[in-house]
């Protein structure tokens, strides 16, 4: 057997590795599996995968001292493709959202959250609880300058029409609705992370104030301790969509 031949295994692992990563994140998204079972699995293929890429880089200077360009290449995408595992989740979420707070409950009013109604019903044994932590977790949020942001939004709408265009938003923007009172100014949505598909609650809640309405979100993960930036990005691109339709309709 060849050196040449040798370091093509190289890059076969590493494709090997990937897609037991992409078999597993599939099964996750199909909710064929508990994530806690895919995420060692993302752990030890990714850690493997690592490794393999360390290796490749001796492979690759023997190439380089030898002359031999089949090992270089393959050494070359084993270790690119022994990075991707890094690579993707750091494209994904974002660098800064790794620091964030250890929190997975976001909401526009930490003084007095909107309140879930349908949505305990929806969430499994081992979930996260769907009453919110309290303090605790309000001075997390307040305290990080990454969420200082995330701040009620005032609409010139009474509270009923304002409802149901937070409702429109919602269901464009592939929310599930699971709660609506228009008259009330509630709203309880369920959604799913792009990638993985993790299912996040959304209860939104519009009051009354002044001439017109304003509009509190609150965003929260079923599981997981820290969302990773998650819930404050969907919480951002809704106000800010309900925030350009809502000038629209009142101008």
């Amino acid at each position: 057997m060849t050196e040449g031949h040798w370091s093509r295994w190289l890059v076969g692992i590493q494709v090997l590795l990937l897609t037991i990563i992409l078999l597993a994140g599939l099964a996750l998204r199909l909710e064929l599996v508990h994530f806690r079972l895919v995420f060692q699995v993302f752990r030890y293929a990714g850690l493997a995968a690592l490794a393999v890429a360390l290796l490749c880089m001796p492979v690759f200077i023997w190439g380089l001292v030898k002359r031999h360009p089949e090992s270089r290449r393959a050494a070359l995408w084993g270790v690119v493709l022994g990075l991707l595992p890094v690579a993707v989740p750091l494209l994904t979420v974002g660098k800064n959202n790794f620091d964030v707070p250890p929190i997975h409950d976001i909401t526009t009013d930490t003084r007095d959250p909107p309140r879930y109604e349908m949505v305990p019903s929806l969430r499994e044994e081992g979930d996260n609880s769907a009453e919110y932590a309290g303090q605790p977790v309000a001075d997390q949020q307040r305290e990080a300058d990454i969420y200082s942001d995330i701040q009620p939004l005032q609409l010139a709408l009474p509270v009923e029409q304002a409802t149901q265009l937070v409702a429109d938003v919602a269901g464009d923007m592939g929310w599930r609705v699971v709660a609506q009172d228009n008259r009330r100014g509630h709203l309880e949505a369920v959604d799913r992370t792009p990638l993985l598909g993790f299912k996040d609650d959304i209860v939104v809640r519009v009051r009354a104030e002044g001439e017109g309405s304003r509009v509190d979100v609150r965003s929260s993960s079923r599981v997981g301790k820290s969302d990773l930036g998650t819930n404050a990005r969907r919480i951002r691109e809704f106000l800010s969509e309900v925030e350009a339709r809502g000038k629209s309709q009142a101008g």
